[in-house]
């Protein structure tokens, strides 16, 4: 029996929905994974700067620390004024640098404040030995840049530059492995939602694939008005069900039904009628052909073929008198059918032989001269080949 195909192309449709979600929900993933990758390196990337800049600035700032003491020693041994000059540009710039250094970051601003006190402390003493070398008195000068005090400030002041500088490396150190961490995690999980996602594109991709293929075959093979198998399907089924009989012993009955007078119908209803009709047919022979030993076929116009396994001829008998009846109680109006006024079938029987090996076209001929029989007898009946008596379907 062939299953209805109408859902079909609802499933295909429903499929491709799937597969595009899918997908689209792939490309979010493989977004997010790109920027994610991109926010962490830019991070790294900030964080290394950071360092970068500010050990660019503490170099910068014990520079001019150096230079200051520079100006101040050589001031203190030939008294030329430009030394004094020198140092009074290089201690305003100094004095930027720390401002620069402490707005910097909040955790390290601490240490260049510390640096920035020594600082001042030192360019008194400084300052005080530039007075000492206006006056004529360098020896006094050079008595202050080596004193303890001197020394004990300026070991403050680079102490606290490296300390830091060891606060910022220890924190961007500390933030470049919570970075990595994260982007290892973010990573591991985009790649295994990626992995996941992939996996369920595959099986609605099969999925479809098959479904797809199965309509395309389902086309193939069914007549699309009675939703029933076609003729090219006949040809192929019947000599495959004809051998099974034969090996399980067992009778084919072939039936071929045929409406009455259908011609007159479509001439008096019109043709999208007629459509109705056929459609109403294929949904009965589908009803009546559940069993997997029962197949029901348009093969042409009005002309249908049920094919069945049977065990005796009464079985075929009773199985073609049921089909004719079902018919006749659809109760289609059909004025031009006359006694009847509705529609009805004709059906001519052949079963194959358990005796007798017969062909597909043999047992197809028969059948068909059954039909005749029957069209021939007053319409709305069955005919057997192989017995005389006519019965009616009513």
């Amino acid at each position: 029996m062939l299953k209805k195909n109408h859902l079909v192309p609802k499933r295909i449709h429903l499929l491709r929905l799937t597969l595009f979600s899918l997908l689209t929900i792939a490309l979010l993933a493989l977004i997010f994974t790109a920027t994610s990758a991109v926010y962490f390196f830019n991070q790294q990337h900030l964080l290394s700067s950071k360092y970068f800049n500010l050990k660019v600035l503490a170099q910068d700032i014990a520079l001019h620390d150096e230079i200051l003491t520079m100006s101040t020693l050589v001031a203190s041994h030939d008294g030329d004024p430009k030394w004094k000059q020198r140092y009074e540009k290089y201690e305003a710039s100094l004095d930027d640098l720390l401002l620069t250094a402490s707005a910097t970051d909040p955790n390290i601003s601490k240490f260049f404040q510390e640096t920035a006190d020594a600082n001042m402390r030192l360019v008194k003493i400084e300052k005080l030995a530039f007075e000492f070398i206006q006056s004529g008195e360098p020896r006094e000068a050079l008595a202050l840049l080596r004193s303890d005090e001197y020394r004990t400030l300026k070991q403050g002041f680079s102490a606290g530059i490296a300390s830091a500088i060891d606060e910022v490396l220890k924190e961007t150190q500390s933030s470049l492995d919570k970075s990595e961490s994260e982007r290892g995690r973010y990573l591991l999980l985009s790649m295994f939602s990626s992995f996941m996602i992939v996996l369920v594109l595959w099986y609605f991709l099969i999925r479809y694939v098959r479904i797809t293929d199965q309509a395309i075959g389902s086309k193939a093979t069914t007549d699309e008005l009675s939703g029933l198998l076609n003729r090219r399907e006949f040809n192929r089924v019947l000599p495959i069900e004809l051998n099974r009989a034969q090996r399980e012993n067992r009778i084919l009955m072939l039936t071929i039904l045929d409406l009455d007078n259908f011609k007159k119908f479509n001439d008096s209803y019109g043709h999208p009628k007629g459509d109705e009709v056929i459609n109403k047919i294929g949904n009965l022979l589908q009803t009546l052909s559940r069993r997997a030993n029962e197949s029901a076929f348009r093969v042409g116009g009005e002309e249908f073929i049920f094919l069945a396994t049977c065990d005796t001829h009464s079985d075929a008998t009773r199985l073609t008198q049921t089909i004719c009846s079902r018919v006749f109680e659809l109760n289609i109006p059909h004025e031009q059918n006359l006694p009847f006024k509705r529609v009805t079938a004709s059906c001519g029987v052949a079963v194959s032989d358990t005796n007798q090996i017969l062909t597909a076209d043999e047992l197809y001929s028969r059948a068909d001269k059954a039909l005749y029989n029957a069209k021939h007898t007053g319409k709305n009946t069955f005919a057997l080949f192989d017995h005389s008596a006519l019965n009616t379907a009513e």
